[in-house]
């Protein structure tokens, strides 16, 4: 059986946003949206992972809530992922919008 060494965090989300806007000219709320849509996995079982390597607090949110009101669970499950990122998002861009 393969296991998994990657560890997911607030952190870690945050670096990936903050990579890709170095792609950008500007920062703004509709780029950051399309940056955060991008990182969520596509493929289910990415997700799954993804998700279950999450260390943090928000890590029974992403599994147990409902944000964006998904008809699956795998749909919930991306759209949980998706505002956690987005929630992100907007921290990178209010330090931005600070300096």
């Amino acid at each position: 059986m393969e296991t998994c060494e990657a560890v997911n965090s607030r952190w870690s989300m945050k670096q990936e946003i903050i990579d890709d806007l170095e792609n950008y000219d500007e920062v703004n709320e509709d780029n950051i949206r399309e940056i955060c849509d991008s990182l969520v996995p596509v493929y289910n079982s990415i997700l799954i992972d993804f998700c279950a390597h999450y260390q943090g607090e928000e890590f029974w949110e992403l599994w147990l809530s409902d944000s964006i009101g998904g008809e699956t669970p795998i749909d919930m499950l991306r759209g949980n992922l998706f505002s956690l990122y987005l929630e992100i998002g907007q921290e990178v861009l209010s330090e931005r919008e600070e300096e």
